[in-house]
């Protein structure tokens, strides 16, 4: 796909604009969902955290540049779907619809906020290393660099797992069903993402993708 394909909206400025503008959407999404179902401490924490991650994915979020591939707009529309739908599960509470997986106990909320805090401090750490390859949509750059160190050496995807850390981190403060369904609908998002991605690194980078693949793990590492 080029740089200026019709598909994309006119062009990388125009969707970087729309990325930031969608972000802020989801901003003011989750803060209203954090309000109106009046949250313990526990999830208004959880709540914070996820505004400041997306606050950071903001503000981050520059012109992707020149690309030799690119994801689709249907795709990338279909991906942003899951990831609004999974975060309406996390934080939303619905009567009779408020089973709990977990029992209330005073380990749950500090060890999902610990994995929260965690999974930000990893992203944040795979985004600065990762550097101009970094880009929101599954994209090769031109000039595109196969990446093997920092958080690069334990898993291919640190960025994905941090974000899978996130919802799960906040299904455990919530203990509800349906906080637990949300990081479902992350996963899913994601293993998918994850696929396409790893199709076009291997198409890119051949022999030196397939040695990089044998040598390390996706998303956590020894388990996937």
């Amino acid at each position: 796909m080029s740089d200026r394909d019709p598909e994309a909206g006119g062009g990388p400025r125009v969707a970087n604009r729309a990325t930031k503008a969608l972000s802020l959407l989801i901003l003011a999404a989750i803060a209203a969902l954090v309000v109106w179902t009046k949250p313990s401490i526990g999830m208004l924490i959880a709540g914070a955290i996820w505004l400041g991650f997306l606050v950071f994915w903001s503000v981050t979020a520059k012109d992707q540049g020149s690309r030799k591939t690119e994801e689709s707009r249907k795709s990338r529309a279909f991906h942003e779907l899951l990831l609004n739908l999974g975060l309406v599960l996390l934080f939303t509470w619905i009567p009779r619809l408020d089973a709990r997986f977990l029992p209330p106990s005073r380990w749950n909320v500090p060890v999902g906020l610990g994995i929260m805090a965690a999974a930000t401090l990893f992203h944040i750490w795979a985004r600065v290393h990762l550097g101009k390859n970094w880009s929101s949509p599954v994209m090769i750059k031109t000039g595109h660099e196969l990446v093997r160190t920092g958080p690069y050496r334990f898993v291919r995807h640190p960025i994905y797992t941090a974000i899978l850390g996130l919802a799960v981190g906040t299904a455990l403060v919530s203990g509800r069903w349906l906080s637990l369904a949300g990081a479902g609908v992350f996963a899913l998002a994601y293993v998918r993402k994850l696929r396409m991605e790893e199709d076009a690194l291997a198409e890119t980078f051949a022999a030196e993708w397939a040695d990089y693949r044998k040598h390390s793990s996706a998303l956590v590492p020894w388990v996937y």
